[in-house]
């Protein structure tokens, strides 16, 4: 009975641990739920399909519908003759339906639209890449927790180790078996090794309140995943896919088309605008002679601008720039992205055979660090000799759980250029 008791704490306890681990994938989620940009976003692209919406609504004509009612009492009535006439009040009313369109605005509300439209792609575009810069500094900050966590272990069972043989110095030093020179050395060694301790449990807690302020909850129990994406095969494929996915890139292309239409508003104040309108009017009690009255009318109206001063042309012209300049920033955009993905693609046909590198240096300071200590026994090597053995072997594991954060961040930065960080293609093992 006791045992099966124990059994269910332990699988309790398990089971418990288990739940409180937080997952990559748990902390992305959590983050896009959590950032405030996000939702600001979210609501931008809502008010720009508004935007959209109401300017195609402008094809579309537009009724009234008007009413009025009045009193009015006429006295002292003369005719021309100076006869006088009997007082009388009247209640004119009147009733009447405005059906208005507009028929031609120069080529105005086509380049709206089109305006409006880009406009509204350019929000879900820059929607779209605020998820994926919150992915990548979300994926980013959770490496940068866990390897902390794993450096200030590290840290920790340096300053154990180093304690030890400085301890031991000093019990050889009491015997003859060691300088004042060796506790010195093996002093220093300590102290350096408080200090890197201390460093990095400051560098943790600040990266602690960066990844709260991240994602909005503590990170715990973080468990060190490979990313398995949607990687291109070469660097040609990941260039063409870069300059047909990539969010910046196609923001640029994007804002080229509005300045394009803003050029078509602009150029639109030349020409004429044509409206025509219909009103069917009912009037009640409308004088002394006339009860009722029905009124029906059909308008056009022709504006034509022929002289603004100058300002319609000055208008096009600013549009003009306008757009030259957005030409040249998407240039600009294109030749900076590509140059940013040849270094990152480089970094990743390496990243392999870096964490291989640094597996192979961390393994071989662990054979070398604990044939010095051996050697040290026997006498045939220096307090210092271990010392620095224990250092090396500390600076080799520091960078081999470094370069296994790097592997796997500039997966990422490789599907972000690439336009492909999301929760669809992003998977972890």
């Amino acid at each position: 009975m006791k045992f099966f008791i124990y059994l269910l704490s332990v699988l309790a306890l398990l089971t418990t641990s288990y739940v409180q681990a937080l997952s990559l994938n748990d902390a992305i989620n959590e983050s896009l739920v959590n950032n405030l940009l996000l939702k600001m976003e979210a609501n931008s692209v809502d008010i720009a399909e508004e935007d959209y919406f109401q300017s195609k609504s402008s094809y579309l004509p537009s009724v009234s519908l008007n009413a009025n009612i009045s009193e009015n009492e006429y006295s002292n009535l003369k005719t021309q003759s100076g006869i006088s006439t009997s007082d009388y009040e009247l209640a004119p009313s009147s009733k009447s339906i405005i059906l208005s369109q507009n028929i031609f605005s120069g080529f105005n509300r086509f380049y709206t639209t089109i305006s409006t439209k880009e406009t509204m792609n350019l929000k879900r575009l820059n929607e779209r890449k605020v998820t994926q810069d919150i992915i990548l500094e979300t994926i980013e900050a959770y490496y940068n927790v866990l390897i902390a966590e794993k450096s200030v272990q590290s840290y920790k069972d340096n300053l154990e180790a180093v304690a030890e043989r400085s301890n031991a110095t000093i019990k050889e030093y009491e015997v003859g078996l060691a300088s004042k020179t060796d506790v010195a050395q093996a002093e220093a060694y300590l102290n350096n090794a408080k200090i890197d301790l201390l460093d990095s449990e400051i560098i943790l807690k600040n990266l602690n309140k960066l990844f709260v302020d991240l994602v909005g909850v503590k990170a715990k129990n973080l468990i060190f995943s490979e990313i398995i994406g949607n990687i291109p095969s070469s660097f040609n494929e990941f260039k063409e896919i870069l300059i047909a996915n990539n969010h910046s890139i196609r923001m640029a292309e994007v804002n080229l088309k509005i300045m394009n239409a803003n050029i078509g508003i602009a150029r639109s104040a030349y020409y004429p605008q044509l409206n025509l309108s219909a009103t069917k009017s009912e009037l009640d009690e409308f004088s002394a002679e006339v009860d009722e009255l029905t009124n029906e009318e059909i308008k056009a109206t022709l504006n034509w601008p022929i002289f603004t001063a100058g300002k319609s042309l000055s208008n096009v012209r600013k549009a003009k720039e306008a757009k030259n300049t957005q030409l040249i920033l998407l240039q600009k955009t294109q030749n900076e992205t590509v140059m940013l993905s040849e270094n990152i693609w480089d970094k990743f046909k390496i990243s392999d055979q870096t964490v291989k590198a640094a597996e192979l240096t961390y393994n071989a300071n662990q054979i070398a660090y604990k044939g010095t200590v051996i050697e040290q026994e026997v006498g045939e090597r220096s307090v210092l000799d271990v010392l620095i053995a224990r250092q090396a072997l500390l600076n080799s594991e520091i960078n081999y759980f470094n370069k296994q954060k790097d592997r796997e961040i500039v997966k990422t930065q490789i599907m972000y250029l690439a336009g492909l960080l999301n929760l669809e293609n992003l998977e972890v093992n």
